[in-house]
């Protein structure tokens, strides 16, 4: 065996290890929900949802692929890939078909890479894209929700009730971020700088260099205008989130909505879970204590949540089907 393919094996038995390891914890997740909630009352609280404001909630959130995929597009063109705006809205929803069928994100990002290529786009250009735009979705998405968060009485009664104050707790999560993102960085450049360093190869840490220095060229500029459908992103986002409560007879306000739905894309975007199965529901079931809501309420809004992905998914699965059948007809 070649030393490239021992590094091949080491990193597929590593993955395979990760990948059995989220399922370990996405199951344990699981139980411990079933194991505190009746499931008697989420099936309940679902079947005495409004019809209505369930389909409003759900159609909200299909909504935000659109603001996600123009901030995508803002990448693109910072990029200079020759990737049309309907070229990136069916690929983010076929990337959302192929996360629903994998146990992680890697596949969708392999899918929208490959799209990109057909387009014309660079494998470095494709995934400069995606990293920077799905850094600035976070960093948005955490902005909005911390500040929503302090501007809920209940969560500053909960963190004076755990004798912490909120500007210290803004500072630590401020401060982590920060901390996180130059560790990333920093890496990221003595790893490219110092093969000898790493046992990834010469050319996958040459294209990572190219990545790196492709996001930084771009400027703030494009960052500040990805920001803006970002936040409409979030907007949407807060507002399905409330919308889908009301749905199932719990008031929350639009706020509430914000800072919980960046609290759900926080833990689901960790990679600890498949498909955010366990970990969506613990979060949603801690943050409605916090605000001395019914768990088994938390447990059936994850569900509606659910369901937005697989709707997204099944429009992702029509129009990858459109798109293979488009690609037939000249060839018969």
């Amino acid at each position: 065996m070649t030393s490239s393919e021992s590094i091949a094996s080491k990193a597929t038995l590593r993955r395979g290890m990760w990948t059995a390891l989220r399922l370990l914890l996405s199951c344990a997740a699981v139980a411990w929900v079933l194991h505190s909630i009746a499931l008697g009352g989420v099936i309940a609280a679902l079947e005495n949802a409004d019809p209505l404001l369930l389909t409003l909630g759900v159609l909200m959130n299909v909504a935000t692929r659109f603001p996600a995929a123009e901030r995508t597009q803002v990448m693109n063109q910072g990029l200079g890939l020759s990737v049309s705006r309907w070229q990136t809205i069916e690929t983010l929803f076929i990337s959302n078909f192929y996360a629903l069928l994998s146990p992680g994100p890697l596949l969708a990002g392999v899918v929208t890479v490959y799209r990109y290529r057909r387009f014309g786009a660079s494998i470095t250009g494709s995934v400069s894209s995606l990293l920077a735009s799905r850094a600035i979705e976070c960093a948005v998405f955490l902005i909005w929700g911390l500040g929503c968060a302090l501007l809920d009485p209940r969560v500053i009664a909960h963190l004076q009730s755990l004798r912490m104050r909120p500007g210290l707790a803004t500072a630590a999560v401020i401060l982590a971020s920060i901390g996180i993102a130059a560790i990333v960085c920093v890496a990221i450049r003595y790893i490219s700088r110092d093969a000898a360093a790493s046992a990834v190869p010469r050319g996958i840490l040459d294209k990572l260099a190219a990545v790196y220095g492709q996001i930084l060229a771009q400027g703030p500029a494009v960052a500040l205008k990805a920001t803006v459908p970002a936040s409409l992103q979030v907007v949407i986002s807060g507002g399905a989130m409330m919308v889908l409560a009301r749905s199932l007879h719990t008031d929350i306000s639009w706020p509430t909505g914000v800072w919980m739905s960046s609290a759900v894309y926080a833990a689901v975007l960790l990679p600890i879970s498949i498909a955010g199965l366990g970990v969506r529901e613990v979060t949603l079931i801690k943050s409605f204590a916090m605000l001395g809501l019914a768990p088994r309420t938390a447990v059936a809004l994850s569900v509606l949540l659910f369901l937005d992905q697989f709707v997204s998914a099944m429009i992702g699965g029509a129009m990858q089907i459109g798109s293979v059948l488009a690609r037939q007809r000249p060839a018969s």
